[in-house]
């Protein structure tokens, strides 16, 4: 008789499991919307506009960002962009009374003197965005975001010799324009997080536009002041490797 009861008891209690129908499952990027943490690298090209193409021609950038996407498709996240770039406009009228009349730089000693002029700069952003349209799973898909911040560009100056003292700290704040300023990132990425969380990426339209003024007041070569805020844009494209760090032990529980 014990055995038999005990054979009942299992029994009724398989019983009302089942009749529950209560399931236990893992959630997956193929099929569920998912938090995740995503640090990613990126490399872009730009081309500058208004008064920012005063000075510079297209430049490159290389990134460095966090964001964190909840389950409703919304990131947040920080992101550091690097600006550099080879060419200056109009060098020959900026550096003229560094030159000679072949526009070569003389250093100490009657040496010529080797400068490359370009682009240095940088932005520190916060970044706002959504999920808009969903395509190769729940998670990947067009994504709107909005970034603002501060940033900065520059002429930067490498002496590679060292041999041209004018080009030298206190001296060279006079020539590197060296504008600081507010600035906003308006971007549309189309984001592909693998099934499989091995591949994930992006690719990236960008435009930035900002107002920025110059910290050093006075331009040498112009032997003017410079306090005009100036406004600055630049319009590319970026492609952006991520890891991705899904919270853990995501699960999810049906009950009828």
């Amino acid at each position: 008789m014990i055995p038999m009861r005990i054979f009942s008891n299992k029994t009724l209690l398989l019983l009302a499991l089942l009749s529950f129908s209560k399931l236990y499952g893992q959630l997956t990027t193929k099929d569920s919307t998912r938090t995740v943490q995503l640090w990613g690298l990126s490399a872009g090209a730009y081309q500058p506009g208004f008064d920012m193409s005063t000075n510079y021609s297209a430049f490159a950038s290389a990134e460095v960002e966090y964001m964190v996407k909840n389950k409703e498709g919304v990131f947040q996240g920080l992101a550091f962009k690097a600006l550099y770039g080879n060419v200056v406009k109009n060098p020959a009228a900026i550096f003229s009374n560094l030159t000679d009349d072949d526009g070569n730089f003389l250093g100490v000693n009657g040496e010529f003197a080797t400068i490359q002029a370009g682009l240095s700069g940088g932005q520190l952003m916060y970044q706002y965005g959504k999920l808009v349209q969903s395509k190769y799973n729940p998670n990947s898909g067009w994504v709107l975001m909005q970034g603002i911040g501060l940033g900065q560009h520059k002429i930067g100056l490498r002496d590679q010799r060292g041999t041209l003292p004018q080009l030298q700290s206190p001296f060279l704040e006079g020539y590197d324009r060296l504008h600081v300023g507010v600035y906003t990132n308006t971007s549309l990425r189309y984001l592909h997080l693998d099934n499989n969380e091995r591949v994930n990426w992006s690719a990236n339209l960008h435009l930035n536009l900002g107002a920025s003024q110059n910290i050093r007041g006075y331009v040498v070569d112009l032997a003017q002041t410079d306090t005009r805020v100036k406004f600055d844009a630049f319009i590319g494209g970026s492609l952006t490797w991520f890891i991705p760090v899904y919270a853990k032990q995501e699960s999810f529980y049906l009950v009828d």
